[in-house]
């Protein structure tokens, strides 16, 4: 195992330039970062063919007035150089991770506690471990790109916000701030990276007798999702549930199921169930805040005039008032949903720290 630390000689600094110089593709995973990209040699990596910086960028927050100077900087470097530049925001990051790949194989990946900054990489008290397997670094690399929801920003919608912090320019750090450029971003495709051939169901939580407390959070990574005594047909693995309380009709979370059905013979009630991999966490933990309830949102499409709610055409919920475990909805509804509480998560994400 190799440490590196700013003790010795060869900090953070020292051997990140040495694994950079080492490859043609480099990904700095940094929640904060330098003002100006001078205190790095970017122009000593010869080889380089594409940078990615994930990082933070909140709104009416002073990270605008730092990060946009050095994506505009960094831009313009990389269209000098012909390197392709992507940026990506994670308003929920705190961890801090260097790769580096050449010829599409990566090499390694220091993951640490130092920022992308000169005095976290040089002067600050930081430690981090080298690790060079090939797999778990690109599962790192996957599952992080993979929970942002935005599209990378675009030198266009860099030099967009460069004229909008010209135009509010920050007069002191005490001042507060109502710059807001999170609000331009644009939402990928499909976000959450859904399938083509999958189900979408509302999955009632919770019983007539024992309704969900609104105190209750669902922001835990999965949850088991129990169905009554008879096997859940037409349940399969990367299908959407969203999860409603049962009573007031809030909606709690949405899952995408990770696992076959499983049975627990020991319970006689709900035997059959599902783990769900929670796609909208910090949703979860307000949604007793958010009035986003089953019957409000199907009032809202019906009422539009948008698109059916049910595959029948019905547009009722009748099966679950009558108890039923699960309803199919139509694709449509289904995303509908998702990007609205995906939507909500990310700008709930902005609004958290190390909670």
């Amino acid at each position: 195992m190799e440490i590196v630390n700013n003790i010795s000689r060869k900090n953070h600094f020292k051997r990140i330039k040495e694994s950079f110089k080492s490859a043609d593709e480099i990904v700095v995973i940094s929640p904060f970062i330098s003002k100006s990209i001078a205190f790095f040699p970017f122009d000593e990596l010869r080889q380089l063919k594409e940078i990615k910086i994930i990082t933070t960028l909140k709104g009416k927050d002073i990270d605008q007035y730092n990060k946009v100077p050095f994506f505009k900087e960094l831009y313009e470097f990389t269209e000098s150089k012909n390197i392709k530049l992507k940026i990506l925001i994670d308003n929920s990051l705190h961890g801090k991770i260097y790769i580096s790949k050449l010829n599409g194989k990566y090499l390694e990946a220091l993951i640490t506690s130092a920022n992308f900054t000169n005095n976290g990489l040089r002067v600050n008290n930081e430690w981090g471990t080298i690790i060079k397997e090939e797999k778990e670094i690109e599962k790192i690399e996957d599952e992080l790109v993979g929970k942002i929801i935005h599209k990378p920003l675009t030198r266009k919608a860099i030099d967009d916000f460069w004229e909008q912090i010209k135009g509010n320019p920050l007069e002191s750090e005490a001042r507060k701030i109502n710059l807001d450029l999170s609000s331009k971003f644009e939402l990928k495709d499909n976000p959450f990276k859904l399938e083509s051939k999958i189900n979408y169901w509302l999955k009632p939580i919770g019983t007539n007798e024992e309704n969900i407390p609104r105190s209750l959070v669902f922001d835990e990574v999965d949850l088991d999702l129990h169905f009554s005594k008879q096997r859940p047909s037409g349940i399969k693995v990367n299908d959407i549930l969203i999860a409603y309380a049962v009573g007031h009709a809030n909606i709690l979370s949405i899952y995408r199921v990770k696992s076959e059905i499983k049975t627990d013979v020991n319970n006689d009630r709900w035997p059959h169930y599902v783990i769900g991999e929670n796609l909208t966490p910090y949703y979860g933990q307000n949604w007793n805040t958010q009035n986003i309830t089953i019957s409000n949102q199907k009032e809202t499409v019906l009422k539009k005039k948008l698109f059916d709610i049910t595959p029948s055409g019905k547009n009722s919920y009748g099966s679950l008032m009558r108890g039923a475990d699960k309803l199919n909805i139509t694709k449509e509804f289904g995303e509908y949903l998702i990007n609205k509480i995906g939507l909500i998560d990310n700008e709930l994400k902005s609004e958290v720290d190390n909670v």
